[in-house]
């Protein structure tokens, strides 16, 4: 299921690049209320961005894991080799969703592409249905 997330946001990233080994941030709706609070994983290797959930057992629904690409680009993603759904949201350098592919199952091949310079991936059914739309 492809869906859009209009005008959502990811907010709160300020502290990017710290020896933290996860960060703190909130997604926003359109209007700044906060949807979810999260605590956030950064790949920004290559290795990591390939890797992805493999090298992470399975996600509590406020954790995440943000992949950082240094272009935007078309990314595609698989859920190749993990054990359990995720939802991605695809995003640009300021953090604004672009799209999203929601409940992905497990072991899936895909690949769910689309063109960001951001992925963040969370357990499967972490977004509210509310803010979803077709």
């Amino acid at each position: 299921m492809r869906n859009c997330l209009a005008g959502m946001l990811l907010a709160g990233l300020a502290s990017c690049g710290t020896d933290q080994p996860t960060q703190r941030a909130h997604l926003l709706d359109a209007e700044g209320n906060i949807l979810l609070e999260l605590h956030i994983a950064l790949a920004d290797t290559e290795y990591e961005r390939q890797e992805g959930l493999r090298l992470h057992g399975p996600l509590a629904n406020n954790e995440a894991l943000l992949l950082v690409f240094p272009t935007e680009t078309r990314i595609c993603i698989s859920n190749t080799g993990v054990p359990f759904p995720i939802d991605v949201l695809y995003l640009s350098a300021a953090n604004q969703v672009i799209a999203t592919e929601l409940n992905i199952p497990p072991n899936t091949p895909g690949p769910y592409c689309h063109p960001a310079q951001q992925v963040l991936e969370l357990q499967g059914d972490t977004l509210p249905p509310s803010t979803t739309r077709n």
